[in-house]
């Protein structure tokens, strides 16, 4: 018999993830990610597995590291990676001596581990030999075509640089952190925290002397590198306006592997990234959104020829270069007066020759492409609260190819594609995330994931477990706008019996979607006895651009609708117990829920997670200042606005009992805003408790922690009848 899930099944959940496929199309390594329970964090491993499913996959690497990023030699017989390992005996023993300097290769600043490029040599076997040792470690990579040498970026402080990072860190002789000092305007980052001025610039390694060159220099970032078929180029992305900190105009740019030779293929149009060469080099595919300062409209997979690229003189000194003086306004369809909280950005004075491949499909790209031959290629989308892959060509048009049918509930954005192989990653709301293979003339059939073959069972336990169904339904809300929601039924839910409290799971974003993939608390609530709602609201990606772009500037109303639409819809129906209603969302749906308790008393309950309460008071102390502007202004220009669309408007209406979670070192949904929210509340005795999360930062990635979350959500809902944990 089938049993419910418990908490502690969380710590049995593996996410196979990042999968390359071998040249041949024989293998494809992967990642594996699970967590360790007694050091209360997450691992990352590599494995191995045959992709005609031959043979049962097996793991690479093991340890507490963090390994990621996999990618074959062309040759296939190297597997390089990125690697947070301890430096092997070889290297260390270089960097006691300091030899590291003659090498090319920098000292470690601090004790912190830093990512690191490993290679295996599959024919000789054995352990992994370290192939870079830089200071701050290494980002993107990518091999040459002759299989010698890896391109990759990396932060790369100079000398004052150095004793700034090395004081900050409490380096110093006195042990004690010297004072952040700051002058970007983009001064923080959720994920890294306080930013500093080191930029990041492309270098070569040797694969057989671990030798080290520099290929760019200057006052910018260099990242994404990606080596030429023909060995001719290294194209990489780069923001040179001189202002990168005020507007997301990433362009394309080529170096020669010698450095001598510089090239600019896009001029300023786009904010580009994910660049892919064709097979024969002719062309580069990219994915961008066609106006920079409107994060609402869709991101389109792009091509431009290599023979378009215009050369540059000097890559160091070209900055500032190529933009119109005067500029453009954003936003650019503000009623009133414009001028009072508009913005100017940098307008290209050309204009680069390109092919949207994706125009017609009015859906968002979702995953870098994969070229399969010289002029198609596959590339993920969302499409109607799934994420599914499209065919694509040069002069083409685009084609929704996987899945065709409910196999493959969801896929996932990242997918390999060599040798006639293509992997993917696919989840159901009853299954977790795993790999299957498919040969690429398959997609021409009617129902190609028929004949796909399953790689990995990392999470066949899940089968042992009772789970919810998931129910598609479509209702109308304000405006006449046709909304898409899921309902996430108990395993014993029979609507004939009776109906069943109903708990609202908003999303965040508010630029994503629900879909149908395997959500652990989803599955618990659902398991408590919860009907779990999931509504795919306007300002949603994966429903076209007009349906996302409907928000812009005016958060709040809609998406309140389209949710208490969905509330009433699953009442009408006869599923959820209309005097039983609870509400919670993280991030956006933090902020929704924020906005739904001062606007509705229709819950008993509600929980917002690391949510915004107050966007006047928001302002700069997030790391968002990008998208603030370019939405509504800055607000002494747009007061009435922000105050209008801020959840904080509705303060004197809020009686709905609201638990309150943040993470310590959340900056994208500040701390602060969650401590505004709680003092308000109990200022005017509304039932309120606020838990925060140390250590953790807009995401709760710690095992134990994120265990904690679905108990307290589900201990505060019973306080206020909710339904009781079942496994405690």
């Amino acid at each position: 018999m089938k049993t419910k899930l418990k908490l502690d099944d969380y710590y049995s959940l593996l996410t196979p993830s990042q999968q390359q496929v071998s040249p041949n199309g024989q293998l494809v390594a992967y990642v594996l990610q699970g967590f360790r329970r007694q050091e209360n964090d997450r691992y990352q491993n590599l494995w191995l597995a045959s992709t005609d499913g031959s043979s049962p996959p097996h793991r690479l690497t093991r340890g507490q590291t963090k390994d990621s990023a996999p990618a074959w030699s062309p040759c296939g017989r190297y597997l390089a990676f990125i690697s947070t390992r301890a430096h092997e005996l070889e290297v260390a023993q270089a960097l006691a001596e300091g030899e590291a300097k003659d090498a090319g290769q920098k000292k470690a600043g601090d004790d912190k581990p830093r990512p690191q490029i490993w290679v295996f040599d599959t024919r000789l076997g054995g352990e992994p030999r370290q192939l870079s040792w830089r200071e701050e470690g290494v980002g993107e990579f990518d091999w040459s075509p002759d299989s010698q040498a890896i391109v990759f970026s990396a932060r790369d402080p100079n000398a004052e640089q150095q004793a700034y990072l090395k004081s900050i860190r409490g380096k110093e002789r006195e042990g004690e952190k010297g004072p952040l000092v700051i002058d970007r305007v983009q001064h923080k980052h959720d994920l890294e925290g306080y930013l500093d001025d080191v930029k990041s610039h492309l270098f070569v390694v040797d694969m057989t002397s671990r030798q080290v060159r520099r290929l760019t220099d200057g006052p910018c970032n260099e990242t994404e590198p990606r080596w030429s078929p023909d060995g001719q180029w290294v194209a990489f992305v780069s923001n040179r306006t001189g202002d990168a900190d005020n507007n997301r105009r990433n362009d394309l740019w080529l170096v020669s592997p010698s450095g001598a030779d510089v090239r600019r293929l896009t001029h300023g149009d786009f904010n580009a990234d994910s660049p892919r060469f064709s097979p024969d080099g002719r062309h580069v595919a990219f994915v961008t959104s066609l106006v920079s300062e409107n994060a609402y409209v869709l991101r389109h997979l792009v091509t431009v020829a290599i023979d378009t690229a215009e050369h540059v003189s000097e890559l160091a000194t070209c900055v500032g270069q190529g933009w119109s003086a005067i500029g453009g306004i954003v936003p650019d369809d503000v009623t009133g007066d414009v001028a009072a909280h508009a913005r100017v950005y940098p307008v290209p004075e050309k204009r680069t020759p390109h092919q949207v491949l994706t125009r017609e499909l009015d859906r968002t790209v979702v995953g870098a492409p994969v070229w399969v031959s010289d002029r198609e290629l596959l590339v993920a989308v969302g499409d109607r609260g799934q994420t599914r892959l499209v065919w694509a060509g040069l002069n083409a048009a685009p084609s929704l190819v996987l899945p065709k049918l409910e196999r493959y509930a969801t896929l996932a954005s990242h997918i390999s594609c060599a040798g006639g192989t293509l992997v993917f990653a696919h989840s159901s709301p009853s299954g977790m995330w795993e790999l299957a293979a498919l040969p690429l003339p398959a997609l021409t059939l009617d129902a190609p994931e028929t004949i796909a073959i399953s790689l990995t069972q990392h999470n066949s336990w899940l089968s042992e477990r009772a789970t919810a169904r998931y129910e598609r339904i479509t209702y109308t809300s304000s405006d006449n706008a046709q909304i898409e929601a899921l309902l996430a039924l108990p395993p014993d839910f029979d609507p004939s019996l009776g109906s069943a409290p109903l708990l609202v799971k908003i999303h965040g974003g508010p630029m994503a979607y629900d879909s149908p993939d395997f959500r652990f608390d989803t599955q618990y609530f659902a398991g408590q006895g919860y009907i779990v709602l999931l509504v795919n609201y306007r300002g949603s990606t994966s429903y076209g651009e007009a349906f996302c772009e409907v928000i812009r500037g005016d958060w709040g109303p809609r998406e309140h609708a389209d949710v208490m639409h969905g509330v009433q819809t699953a009442i009408d129906m006869g599923y959820a117990d209309a005097n039983r209603l609870f509400c919670t969302g993280f991030s956006q749906g933090g902020i929704m829920t924020n906005w739904a308790v001062g606007h509705t008393d229709r819950f008993r309950a509600a929980a917002s997670e690391h949510g915004m309460w107050d966007y006047i008071a928001a302002f700069g102390t997030d790391d968002c200042h990008l998208w603030w502007q370019d939405d509504l202004g800055v607000p002494w220009q747009n007061e009435a606005q922000y105050r209008k669309i801020s959840p904080a408007c509705g303060l004197s209406s809020i009686k709905t009992p609201l638990l309150i979670t943040a993470g310590e070192l959340d900056w994208r949904c500040p701390l602060s805003q969650a401590e505004q929210l709680y003092v308000s509340l109990k200022k005017r005795g509304v039932p309120t408790r606020l838990v925060i999360y140390q250590g953790e930062r807009h995401a709760i990635t710690a095992p134990k922690r994120a265990i904690d979350r679905i108990r307290r959500l589900s201990q505060w809902f019973l306080q206020y009848g909710g339904l009781a944990l079942h496994d405690e």
